[in-house]
């Protein structure tokens, strides 16, 4: 668009002289340069180098004035220039201005770092951008196509565009630990606001342009057309003769009335085929509507409204009936004020009424499906209940939900779940008692207002009915498609007669149903209120746990199975309530993970594991978990180098473990944080590898360091063959890809000798040591005691075995 702009600025320039020429070649370098400008830093916010990047505010200004400047030198020379010389000049000026708005704009990147430039590549970016610039120059000075301003805009456009592109792929960010990171400059909001700001200059270029381009076409269709304005007076007439109103007088004295020929066609009728008498239109009426018209119509006569309109229904000759908007007024009255004569027009608004209908029931109803929707559900539940409020009635609210619907759209499509949600409505409406009301809550939610029968017997006849339904196979495209129904049931009056609380009680027995397996119903119980309460307290707790730090840290060791030297620890959270005593990772991470508090517990973790290991006496390794939502932070590098920075720890001590899940959320996304992270020098682990479905295509395609067998094989090693052909498998698959494989959850002096004998690397586990508050191995990590003389190992099978341990 600035190029177009540009080109045409400067085409203005070309045919004025003096101090004219002069504003349209600034207008014209301020055109070109504020897009060369835009567009390289519209590029470089969605650069994401491997660190953390900010911007220098002169520099970035410097770069949008080099642009300008050079685009003026080249401007100056274009304006007069006929030789091909001339023209090259002119594309070689503009080139190199493009060249050092990039190279001065890339001097203002603020990186940990420093940016390697490849030359070759370099003098590829020039010389192709001196290409394309000229031919576009050559394009609008010669004009040798029919749209010349459109071919050299394209040309000029894939010339600014070729010198960035290429060039960035000359660029490479090598980290530098002794540059810190960028904390200030220009940040991308800043700068977002300041492309917004250029990109407006080129709109109000644009506008002059386009402007005086239009003005001097508009003086000169004036000057050689002046007939066109009768023309068009001609044409409005013929418009309005055939307008789509129906026109319509009435005398009052006599009855008669005059209908225009539209206002017949519009109701299917020729040309004066109906009587042009008062009982006419009347006797079209439809009888629903008469005596309101006649009444609006008297109220005008006796001068209480000043004009008449109403909306009603007229019928059509067809004998189907057609909505008009009727309007009129009295133009004519006698010496005692009576009416005498009334004029007005028809309108045919049967579109219009249309439309509204169908907003009113979109209004109520779910788009997808045509079931009531939620905002309908809502309103006829709080009339239920003040229903069986006032009179002492019942009902009851069934919550529904899909099991497995994330499933199909994910493997099918949603196209196919889209179906799929048509299919299950119909299901559920066909089976619902005509006083019960179905609808569609949003997504693959649905819910049921039960009013015909909500005894306990009638809800599970119901609920198994549904479930039974929906649990048959659907056909789609020649699949065939499962999915279950999960149904959580609230009564009233028994669990309340508010809607909210009601609702929000079937919510937890459907919660319910879903934690008891799925494809079932489960009717609210008090005791369903007591676990609520009790995880809202324990929410609560831990959020004050955070924001006080009142958790702790334990680790657990890793050591090297060949040498049993520890290499490194394990950070486990842990959290001691002062009343309910140790409450376990397995009951407050999945509750943080529901409460979006798994951000800050994870980086508090993450700042309290580096910074007790930076003051270790050996530089060993600590390893921390990332959870799934961690994982899809975008600046998760960002912070993770912050941390490091903060806490004096390198890089290399550093290990993050993630599963397959946290990757397969967004795979896209979770290989670009995962290059980011290796590009620092941190490792990255694979947790509990084997329990996921797509182990092997994870590790092919992400930069893992290391993968942890997950302790449910490890468990099984000695007794189930099976498990052992699995490790050895997983152990052969480390070697092939020369991948590091530790082993968690070794326990005994048999499953360590096995993992041994089958060259695992690493071990983890009760063995070595439970996790325990870091003191508890200060003498393994000073190296002052041996490690299996400082960690107490697990009780073993035999006492021969402990000795062979302590040997």
């Amino acid at each position: 668009m600035s190029c177009h702009t540009a080109f045409g600025l400067l085409k203005q320039a070309r045919e004025s002289t003096g101090w004219a020429a002069f504003i349209w070649l600034a207008a014209t370098a301020a055109a070109a340069g504020a897009g060369i400008w835009s567009t390289h830093f519209i590029a470089m916010l969605g650069y994401a180098p491997p660190l953390s990047i900010g911007y220098d505010v002169g520099l970035t200004l410097a770069s949008l004035g080099v642009a300008i400047a050079t685009a003026f030198g080249a401007a100056m020379v274009i304006r007069t220039a006929s030789s091909s010389t001339a023209i090259v000049a002119s594309g070689i000026i503009l080139t190199s201005g493009i060249a050092a708005m990039h190279f001065t704009g890339m001097a203002g990147v603020r990186i940990p770092g420093r940016f390697v430039w490849d030359e070759a590549l370099v003098a590829a970016a020039l010389a192709s951008g001196t290409v394309l610039t000229c031919a576009a120059l050559f394009v609008f000075t010669r004009r040798p196509t029919r749209y010349p301003r459109a071919v050299a805009a394209t040309l000029l456009a894939g010339a600014i565009g070729t010198l960035h592109f290429v060039s960035m792929a000359a660029a490479r960010a090598v980290p530098d630990p002794s540059i810190a990171a960028p904390d200030d400059g220009l940040a991308r909001g800043a700068l977002a606001v300041g492309i917004a700001a250029v990109m407006l200059t080129i709109l109000a270029f644009s506008a002059l342009t386009l402007f005086a381009d239009r003005l001097r076409r508009v003086n000169r269709a004036l000057a050689s057309h002046g007939a066109a304005l009768r023309v068009s007076e001609e044409r409005l007439a013929r418009a309005l003769d055939a307008g789509s109103d129906g026109l319509w007088d009435w005398n009052i004295s006599t009855g008669q009335t005059w209908l225009s020929d539209r206002w017949l066609t519009m109701l299917g009728y020729e040309p004066g085929e109906l009587e042009g008498h008062v009982r006419t239109w009347q006797r079209l009426v439809h009888p629903q509507d008469e005596a309101k018209a006649l009444e609006l119509l008297q109220a005008h006569f006796d001068g209480h409204s000043p004009v008449y309109e109403f909306e009603h229904r007229l019928r059509r000759k067809d004998g189907s009936w057609g909505w008009v908007l009727a309007r009129g007024k009295v133009v004519e009255r006698d010496n005692l004020d009576l009416p005498q004569r009334i004029v007005g027009t028809h309108i045919d608004i049967e579109g219009r009424k249309i439309a509204e209908q169908q907003i009113a029931h979109m209004a109520r109803h779910d788009g997808l499906t045509g079931l009531t929707n939620r905002t309908s559900f809502h309103e006829l539940l709080r009339l239920a209940l003040r229903e069986a409020a006032d009179a002492g009635g019942a009902c009851a609210v069934m919550c529904l939900d899909l099991d497995g619907f994330k499933m199909v759209n994910d493997t099918v499509g949603h196209m196919a779940g889209d179906e799929l949600l048509k299919l299950v409505a119909a299901r559920i409406a066909e089976r619902i008692h005509p006083a019960d009301t179905v609808a569609r809550l949003g997504g693959d939610e649905f819910a049921v207002l039960v009013k015909s029968n909500p005894t306990n017997e009638g809800l599970g006849s119901l609920a198994k009915e549904l479930i039974s339904a929906v649990g048959e196979p659907f056909a789609y495209s020649g699949q065939t498609i499962e999915v279950g129904l999960s149904i959580g049931i609230a009564r009233a009056p028994q669990d309340g007669l508010v809607e909210q609380l009601l609702f929000s009680r079937a919510d937890l027995a459907l919660y319910q149903a879903k934690a008891e397996g799925r494809n079932c119903y489960r009717i609210f119980d008090a005791a369903l209120d007591e676990a609520i309460t009790r995880r809202r307290e324990l929410e609560r707790d831990l959020r004050m746990v955070l924001a006080n730090e009142g958790l702790e840290l334990h680790y657990q060791p890793q050591v090297r199975a060949s040498t049993r030297e520890l290499v490194g620890f394990e950070a486990l959270v842990r959290w001691r309530h002062p009343a309910r005593g140790s409450i376990p990772p397995s009951e407050f991470i999945p509750l943080a993970e529901e409460t979006g508090l798994i951000s800050a517990l994870g980086e508090w973790v993450l700042r309290t594991a580096c910074s007790e290991a930076a003051g270790w006496a050996r530089p060993l390794k600590v390893a921390v978990n990332l959870s799934p939502r961690e994982f899809q932070q975008g600046d998760l590098p960002d912070l993770i180098l912050g941390i490091l920075t903060e806490t004096g720890l390198s890089p290399n001590r550093l290990e993050i473990e993630i599963t397959e899940t946290a990757i397969f959320a967004d795979m896209g996304r979770a290989l670009s944080i995962l290059r980011r992270l290796k590009a620092l020098g941190i490792s990255i682990a694979m947790d509990d590898f084997g329990t996921g479905y797509a182990s092997l295509a994870t590790l092919q395609a992400f930069p893992f360091d290391k993968i942890k067998i997950d302790r449910s094989f490890i468990g099984q090693v000695e007794v189930s063959p099976q498990a052992a052909v699995i490790v050895r498998a997983v152990l052969g698959l480390g070697r092939s890809l020369g991948i590091c494989v530790a082993a968690e959850g070794v326990e005994t002096i048999d499953q360590m000798r096995f993992l041994v004998d089958e060259e695992c690397e690493e071990l983890q586990g009760y063995l070595f040591g439970k996790p325990q508050p870091i003191g508890s191995f200060a003498e393994a990590i000073d190296g002052r005691e041996a490690f299996e003389g400082a960690i107490a190992p697990a009780p073993v099978r035999s006492a021969a075995a402990q000795m062979a341990f302590a040997s």
